[in-house]
């Protein structure tokens, strides 16, 4: 048996707020051309709704994922979940998802990565239904970064958005289809460049060194997908779509140059929704879906890279 995405949901707060809005309304010092000329960014949804909490979030997208494969909540065997923006420190998100869902039978637990958070999650779930453990299991990464942003700072402030998107994965016999490898990796020694303290600690906003985190996306994005691939005994050519962490253009850019990958291979729509973290590349799949560019047989890369520092990239074949 292997592990195939079945169905990709999402969930996106209806409000678009572009970057002259954004400046205006928040009140910062900044402009629609600094904000694109760094990161590419030209808008982002933003919740507007106080009484929404993240875990409502993360309900809408695999509700959506669940309804799409033509299951029922009951056949959930477990839930992975994660997020930079959770409404308590603890419970888990997942349990709070699960509850919202029925599942009354499923595993749920979150993975701590932030924006790294896709690649471990498929990676565990995949390999957790190779082995027989579980037959359906949901991958959700749902944010409301608005409400962790200090708004004071510019420099990170503009790059985030909220949404959440979940991928089901399902047990299948395909051999055509499905978990092709991974690779991960972590440096433990860089967890000041991008962190967030305590949930009500003084100074609980999350915190970013821009510069050293770009710096360290455009080498290590490209590094782990060469090695990925080289653990799946495959090469750069044998990529069909990249769909990286939505993160910057530039980083997006850099990383697709130096894999030798041409525009139509590689999936970028943060200028319309910004950084939502853990639900980037789950927004980014649904819209490559929705848009036609994914076909039976295709090697999709999804890399990653976020808060511990925590960088990963993960292989399936649609």
């Amino acid at each position: 048996m292997n592990a195939i995405i079945k169905s990709v949901g999402i969930y996106l707060p209806e409000l678009a707020v572009n970057n002259d809005e954004l400046a205006k309304s928040r009140g910062l010092d900044t402009s629609d051309e600094w904000i694109k000329s760094r990161s590419g960014i030209a808008e982002r949804r933003i919740l507007q709704d106080d009484n929404i909490l993240t875990a409502d979030l993360g309900y809408f997208a695999a509700k959506s994922a669940i309804e799409k494969a033509g299951i029922l909540p009951g056949e959930i065997d477990g839930i992975i979940a994660g997020t930079m923006s959770p409404d308590k420190q603890f419970p888990a998100l997942a349990c709070y998802i699960q509850a919202k869902l029925g599942c009354g039978k499923a595993f749920a637990f979150d993975i701590t990565a932030a924006c790294g958070f896709i690649p471990p999650a498929l990676n565990t779930a995949a390999l957790m239904i190779r082995s027989g453990q579980a037959k359906n299991i949901l991958v959700i990464g749902a944010e409301i970064c608005s409400r962790i942003l200090d708004w004071s700072d510019r420099g990170s402030c503009v790059l985030f958005g909220d949404g959440s998107g979940a991928i089901l994965l399902s047990a299948s016999e395909d051999s055509n289809r499905g978990f092709v490898g991974s690779a991960l990796a972590s440096d433990g020694n860089l967890t000041d460049i991008l962190y967030m303290n305590t949930l009500g600690a003084k100074d609980s906003f999350l915190r970013m060194e821009g510069t050293a985190v770009y710096k360290l996306a455009v080498t290590e994005l490209a590094g782990i997908t060469r090695k990925a691939l080289e653990n799946a005994g495959l090469s750069i050519g044998d990529i069909d779509l990249f769909v990286p962490h939505q993160a910057n253009i530039r980083i997006i850019q850099s990383v697709g140059k130096s894999l030798g990958l041409s525009d139509d291979k590689v999936v970028v729509n943060v200028d319309r929704y910004g950084n939502t973290s853990s639900a980037s590349i789950p927004i980014a799949l649904h819209e490559a879906e929705q848009q036609g560019r994914l076909k039976p047989g295709m090697l999709i890369a999804m890399p990653a890279i976020g808060g511990g520092m925590n960088w990963g990239c993960v292989l399936f074949r649609w």
